[in-house]
């Protein structure tokens, strides 16, 4: 019984190893992995402290970010998270309603408003810090400074291709639906 393989899902030659994909789908599968496991990870920081996943990155950006010359506000939140404006308003709503973080006026845009921590949302963070650092340090364990450094410049790039990608496949399907495919 003969099976056919299925086609290769790349073309670039940098992408291929002795004329097949085999390598790059198993890069895929093990990124997803990661992916998904970092994702977990993530929710159960945020768990520990009262908090899902998101509201755990949002609070822990803000924190990092508030000190910033210019202050810190939902747009800059959403840009680093490279989440949606709306989506980053609605978890920082919650995260003001819990009292982790406050709002102020910004007053060089006063449509606009500064975020920062409230002592409660540093103190969440300092308890989180015992379970925070071991996690991250073991994630990340394999990795010397060198390929720390090369990982952190790769994913900075594949953020920008990624978005590229999602907007050509959402273009490509959605004209693949209308031709009724």
């Amino acid at each position: 019984m003969s099976r056919s393989s299925p086609s290769m899902s790349v073309s670039r030659p940098e992408l291929l190893v002795d004329g097949s994909d085999a390598e790059f789908r198993q890069m895929l599968h093990d990124t997803l992995a990661f992916a998904a496991q970092i994702q977990e990870i993530r929710n159960n920081l945020g768990a520990a402290i009262g908090l899902s996943g998101a509201q755990y990155t949002i609070l822990m950006t803000v924190a990092h970010g508030q000190d910033a010359p210019d202050g810190l506000g939902i747009n800059q939140v959403a840009a680093k998270l490279h989440l949606s404006g709306a989506f980053v308003t609605i978890e920082v709503n919650r995260l003001v309603a819990a009292g982790l973080v406050e709002k102020q006026v910004n007053p060089e845009d006063r449509r606009r408003v500064l975020l920062s921590t409230t002592a409660k949302g540093r103190a969440l963070l300092v308890e989180l810090r015992s379970l925070q650092q071991p996690v991250n340090d073991a994630l990340f364990d394999g990795l010397s400074r060198t390929e720390f450094q090369r990982l952190r410049a790769l994913m900075a790039k594949l953020v920008l291709t990624g978005e590229q990608s999602l907007n050509l496949v959402k273009f490509l399907a959605s004209n693949r639906i209308a031709a009724g495919r």
